[in-house]
């Protein structure tokens, strides 16, 4: 099964499945790309079967869990040599490429939308709120993401840091305690720099919150995941709307914080917007 993609696998191998598998397998095949998008949820409604019957198939296939499933066949997908997004091809003109990339993002956004949990937003809410400090971890494509999240919630009178270089974020997340908040950004969740210094913090007794895929190692070291998965093979594009979903995140959760803090931060932001108006010209 190794050497087959999962179409194949599912297809070729589908009598070989029990009934119950065989009522998933015909969705995945009858619209692989709208499957990728789906929650476990949806996609056992629309086969008739429960969610631990999908979760098992996915095993069966040689899949760590049914978000290793999607991004799997999100690459099958994807691997036809497109360099950006899916179904992008060389003589694609400028206002096709324009659409394509849009309808990526938004299709990503509304996959979010479904993935996304208000409970772990709430959660990490609270611990944000009641911090003495609060760090951003990101690397590579997730660094720009830290900084972001650096420039917004500075506003709210909390000292706030992000920190893209791998030794400082290891010398910073040594220096950690239990009212600290850490908060590491991937992707993936799966870079050893990252996940290294998550396990520091997450040992120093911070207050530890993941943006990253729910089953990855980075995800084991935080207190809170904050599933936001974009089913973006990163092995072959440059990450665009994994970036998108990451930053819109960050402005989830600055907005819910700002909100638990109350008239403090309004009192922040004004104070800001009038030291501001003497650096902008006239006209």
């Amino acid at each position: 099964m190794a050497a087959q993609t999962l179409l194949e696998a599912l297809t070729e191998g589908a009598p070989k499945l029990s009934k119950s598998d065989q009522k998933v397998a015909s969705v995945i095949v009858s619209q692989p790309s709208a499957v990728i998008h789906y929650s476990i949820a949806r996609l056992a409604d629309l086969a008739g079967v429960s969610e631990p019957t999908v979760s098992r198939l996915c095993h069966k296939l040689g899949c760590e869990g049914y978000t290793d499933f999607k991004l799997r066949l999100a690459q099958e997908l994807s691997s036809g040599g497109r360099l950006y997004v899916e179904n992008m091809e060389a003589t694609d003109d400028t206002r096709t490429i324009i659409n394509k990339i849009l309808s990526s993002i938004e299709t990503s956004i509304r996959s979010m939308e479904q993935s996304i949990s208000p409970g772990s937003i709430e959660s990490a809410t609270a611990l944000l709120a009641s911090s003495r400090s609060i760090y951003f971890f990101g690397s590579g494509a997730s660094g720009p993401v830290a900084l972001d999240a650096q420039h917004k919630f500075f506003r709210f009178g909390i000292p706030v840091v992000a920190q893209t270089d791998y030794v400082n974020q290891r010398m910073m997340c040594s220096m950690l305690g239990p009212d600290d908040a850490a908060i590491f950004i991937s992707y993936t969740g799966r870079t050893r720099e990252i996940i290294a210094s998550a396990a520091l913090a997450s040992e120093r007794g911070a207050r530890t919150i993941g943006l990253t895929q729910p089953d990855s190692p980075l995800a084991r070291h935080c207190m809170e995941v904050l599933n936001v998965v974009a089913l973006e093979d990163t092995d072959l594009y440059t990450p665009m709307t994994s970036r998108i979903i990451h930053l819109a995140t960050i402005d989830i959760l600055a907005t819910t914080l700002a909100l638990a803090l109350g008239d403090k931060v309004e009192t922040n932001i004004r104070a800001i917007k009038r030291n501001l108006q003497a650096t902008r010209c006239d006209g």
